[in-house]
């Protein structure tokens, strides 16, 4: 596969996650490199820092979380720390599923590649795309102050 198909997938992929912040191939960190190996090898890093990033932000909501049901706890509101107790348990569970999805996800898009070089590259900008989408969740859905 041509390295320019393969820039034109990431910015596709960058572009449905996310079409307000995608609109050309300089939002892509990567789609300036010039050989397919230089892409995958600069997604595979982009994609790990992104979703070790998502994981490190679930982890300090459910830290605040938890965190704020000890304050409704000491209050005696046992209703509204019931419920933030539930918020955390499901924000925890939320990022287990959204990984396995992530990993479902990115392998289909890596096997409909078939025997293509452009496979690998295909399945690491999924995974960055995907990582950078979930920040953009939590951090909409989550405001955790610090």
């Amino acid at each position: 596969m041509k390295t320019g198909a393969i820039v034109a997938f990431a910015t596709l992929a960058l572009f449905l996650v996310n079409p307000a912040t995608a609109t050309s191939p300089s939002d892509d960190p990567c789609g300036s490199k010039d050989s397919n190996r230089d892409m995958r090898e600069c997604y595979a890093k982009e994609q790990t820092r992104v979703n070790a990033e998502a994981d490190s932000l679930a982890g300090d909501v459910t830290t605040e979380l938890r965190k704020d049901v000890k304050e409704y706890e000491s209050s005696h509101d046992s209703v509204v720390a019931d419920l933030l107790r539930k918020a955390a348990a499901a924000v925890t569970q939320s990022q287990k599923t959204w990984k396995a999805y992530r990993d479902q996800h990115c392998s289909a898009v890596e096997y409909s590649w078939t025997t293509g070089s452009g496979a690998g590259t295909a399945y690491e900008a999924c995974m960055f795309a995907l990582g950078q989408a979930r920040l953009r969740e939590l951090r909409t859905s989550f405001p955790v102050s610090n």
